[in-house]
């Protein structure tokens, strides 16, 4: 809990064009080695032209100051964005996810959240930094779905800091992305077309598009598939396994753990695919020291 102790805090101007109100307090903060400590903390409150008198914008403070002075506020830790997200939720939280996530993320830290955020601290992020960050990453031509995997990752990151009461509240929670403006439709190509795409394909890029195209596997479950899961007589294949970069996981789901039954023309492919003596651990696809194809 807070230590109790009623303060005003203290108000003063600053700028000459665009002349600010600036408000200081004292609070309550969790130390980096985790012991309990006092911070002075500054914060702009807003314009003189939005409050243009001192007693109003003393109300603002006023505000901002009765959770302290009632004994509610929480301490708040005054670690920056990237010592939390090396120090605590790397070693905890990364090594939890599926491999091709924490590949992801990895990318998403190093070349767009620590630049942006890394010395920040985290009790003073704020939805309008983060919402503005996510702004001009739409506004510099990257696509929707990327900056919703930002917002994701915010999310991920500060929900941690919350749940570990280093700040009181996840303000990614509030940010928002326009409405996802979708491209043009997708050009499915037909079977002749598919046909004609084989035609010019060398083996085995050949039988992999056409079993693409005919079991409906993602490319990392296709790569991952061994004869082991495979049964030409019952005509059946199993998806258990898929990967990533050379790394092998199971699916992502427990839908993407499935049989599939296969029709006459994947039996063939996968017949005339198949070795004199099968090991049921051999990949399918894979090169001569039995690691993936790709």
């Amino acid at each position: 809990m807070a230590r109790r102790g009623f303060q005003q805090g203290t108000l003063f101007q600053r700028g000459t064009r665009r002349k600010l109100w600036v408000a200081r307090w004292w609070e309550d903060v969790i130390q980096v080695d985790g012991t309990l400590g006092r911070s002075r903390r500054s914060e702009v409150i807003g314009t003189v032209a939005e409050f243009p008198t001192r007693r109003k914008a003393m109300q603002v403070l006023s505000q901002k100051l009765r959770a302290i002075n009632r004994g509610d506020a929480r301490p708040q830790s005054v670690r920056t964005f990237g010592d939390f997200v090396k120090n605590d939720w790397m070693p905890v939280i990364l090594p939890t996810l599926k491999f091709a996530t924490q590949k992801h993320y990895r990318y998403m830290l190093d070349v767009h959240l620590i630049p942006a955020f890394g010395k920040s601290p985290l009790r003073d992020l704020t939805r309008g930094d983060l919402q503005g960050f996510l702004s001009r990453k739409l506004n510099s031509g990257l696509s929707w779905e990327t900056v919703h995997h930002f917002k994701c990752g915010l999310s991920k990151i500060l929900g941690a800091a919350e749940e570990w009461g280093c700040v009181t509240e996840n303000v990614a929670l509030k940010t928002k992305l326009p409405r996802r403006q979708y491209g043009t439709t997708r050009i499915v190509l037909t079977p002749v077309q598919v046909q004609l795409l084989a035609y010019e394909l060398r083996e085995p890029v050949r039988s992999f598009t056409l079993l693409l195209v005919l079991t409906g596997l993602r490319v990392g479950e296709l790569l991952a598939l061994r004869w082991g899961n495979v049964d030409l007589k019952a005509r059946l294949l199993r998806v258990v396994e898929t990967v990533y970069d050379g790394h092998f996981d199971k699916p992502k789901t427990k839908r993407g753990m499935r049989t599939i039954p296969i029709g006459a023309e994947t039996a063939e492919i996968l017949a005339a695919l198949s070795p004199a003596t099968v090991d049921a651990r051999s990949l399918i696809f894979a090169k001569s020291d039995q690691t993936p194809l790709a």
